[in-house]
């Protein structure tokens, strides 16, 4: 697929880049990793070694990471990844075929959630849809601790991203402290406020919305615990 290509970004991602990287071999025009200057493990080594393109970029936001790996490639179309997904066969031919003619600025695609060992089928985490392949020109902006493309018209793609996310609680705790930091530090330089009576509606609304409203609780333990997580 000569006019698409694939960013990941990565902090200490040994463990799961390979199977990302693997994904998209052999198909993709070209793969750019950019990677946190603070990643410690073998994440550049092993993005080397499957032929990717590396970079590394000091950490400020998901949305500054991926613009930079924007700038940094060189063809029309760009997958944007994380290094804990994988790109489904539908999802690459469905690519194929769409980007030969595009009829949109930008794509959403499924993306299957998994977590402890399962996928997540109810819940916030089973209407997830995400705009991942853009224009080179896009740029990304940072909502709620993910970036975002600023992108109008979005068509929508068959097939799926895997979302391999954690298989242990101990191994997911960390990652939910450390967006629930961002997310605060976020809403403060924007200047948001909201009081305590405020704040416990919207927590409410999250929990029914995720456990109730979309059969979080059909998902079991899980489907409790993401609701507890999106409160």
């Amino acid at each position: 697929m000569p006019e698409l290509s694939v960013l990941v970004t990565a902090k200490n991602e040994e463990e799961m880049l390979p199977g990302a990287l693997a994904s998209v071999a052999g198909w993709a025009g070209e793969v750019v990793v950019v990677v946190d200057a603070a990643s410690s493990d073998r994440t550049e080594e092993l993005a080397r070694q499957a032929g990717a393109r590396v970079f590394r970029h000091g950490f400020v936001s998901s949305a500054q990471q991926i613009n930079v790996g924007l700038e940094l490639c060189c063809k029309p179309w760009v997958l944007v990844l994380d290094a804990d997904e994988q790109v489904s066969p539908q999802l690459a031919a469905a690519l194929s075929r769409e980007l030969a003619e595009p009829r949109a600025e930008a794509y959403a695609v499924r993306r299957v959630n998994w977590a402890l060992g399962r996928p997540v089928r109810f819940g916030d985490w089973g209407w997830d849809w995400v705009v991942r392949v853009v224009r080179r020109e896009a740029r990304f902006a940072e909502r709620a601790v993910h970036g975002v493309p600023e992108v109008r018209r979005v068509g929508k793609l068959p097939g799926h991203l895997e979302h391999l996310t954690f298989r242990s609680f101990p191994q997911y705790l960390p990652k939910v402290v450390d967006y629930a930091l961002r997310g605060a530090r976020q809403a403060l330089a924007e200047g948001k406020r909201c009081g305590l009576v405020t704040a416990v509606a919207r927590a409410e609304w999250r929990f029914v919305r995720s456990y109730l409203l979309r059969l979080g609780f059909l998902d079991g333990r899980v489907g409790l615990m993401l609701a507890v997580r999106a409160a």
